[in-house]
């Protein structure tokens, strides 16, 4: 009797596991009105807003370069992760893929097969990301030199099991602000297309969610794996209260704070300072509205000067 009673709760959790790792199918976004999408408007979200290459790049020391993955990540929740090849090449990376499938792992972190991405891929900031912008990052991937290069994951055994508890983001439209230098504007870029977010704000609990009621608070102690701490961004003393906009402004353009000291390479601040003048108003005036929060946070041995 006993072992009947635990084959089944074997089989049981078996199908549990087996169920958890196909979710069902998100729906294909709906390309916008007209054109799929602009693939000037993609290269500058996807080489200048979210520096896509600090993760994608073939080489770290190339974040310019082709975009056909490989870069590790090690985290015991997830196993090894492994940045996707996003280069057109029909084996190995988005060759097959429709725009809208593209956009739907951008956005929802599903799949074309229905599987999840591990969550080191940051779908839920990108989750607002507009459907023009989405689009238009899709339509630019497509149109990249395709590079063969086959990469692999290794999920964890508790990644597979978290499964259960984990699915895609849900399908939805999204309208983007009008562009400009408006706060508005700058948290759509800073959120939902660039990544500062996913950076600079504290996360906690088991699955190493993200503390939105700290946002942009800067990170004393980030993941392993992270060579410097995420800076306080908010208006606190502690973080960007004494700065002006111009300030701001040339700490991107020049990778030096005000303070003197040079910001870490790991900061996509040589990508970032491609940006816009506008946009980068839009980011600084955006920061000025989020709830300061006093957070001291410890530098890291500074970067050499550029």
């Amino acid at each position: 009797m006993r072992h009947k009673y635990t084959s089944t709760l074997v089989l049981a959790a078996f199908a549990l596991m087996s169920w958890s790792c196909s979710h069902g199918q998100i729906p294909l976004p709906a390309p916008p009105p007209g054109a799929s999408g602009d693939s000037v408007r993609g290269e500058y979200i996807v080489r200048n807003v979210a520096a896509c290459g600090g993760c994608h790049a073939a080489s770290e020391r190339d974040p310019d370069g082709p975009l056909s993955g490989g870069r590790e990540f090690h985290d015991w929740r997830i196993g090894t992760a492994r940045a996707s090849n996003l280069t057109p090449d029909n084996e190995t990376g988005l060759g097959t893929w429709s725009e809208a499938e593209i956009v739907r792992a951008l956005r929802n972190g599903q799949r074309r097969d229905g599987r999840l991405l591990a969550p080191v891929m940051p779908y839920e900031w990108l989750h607002e990301m507009s459907d023009d912008d989405a689009f238009a990052v899709a339509r630019y991937l497509k149109s990249l030199p395709p590079v063969r290069n086959q990469v692999t994951q290794s999920p964890s055994i508790w990644f597979k099991l978290g499964k259960l508890f984990l699915g895609p983001k849900p399908a939805q439209s999204v309208t983007a602000p009008a562009r400009a230098a408006t706060a508005e504007y700058g948290g759509y870029l800073s959120q939902h297309v660039g990544l500062c977010a996913e950076c600079h704000t504290p996360r906690g609990g088991i699955r190493s969610t993200p503390d939105k009621s700290r946002l942009f608070a800067g990170v004393s102690n980030p993941p392993k794996g992270f060579p410097a701490n995420p800076s306080n961004l908010t208006p606190d003393p502690t973080g960007i209260a004494k700065w002006s906009e111009d300030d701001f402004l040339k700490t991107i353009h020049t990778g030096v704070d005000p303070s003197g000291n040079h910001l870490h390479p790991f900061m996509p601040w040589k990508e970032n300072q491609r940006m816009t003048d506008d946009d980068l108003r839009a980011i600084d005036r955006f920061l000025r509205t989020v709830p300061p929060i006093h957070n001291d946070v410890p530098r890291k041995p500074a970067a050499p000067a550029p």
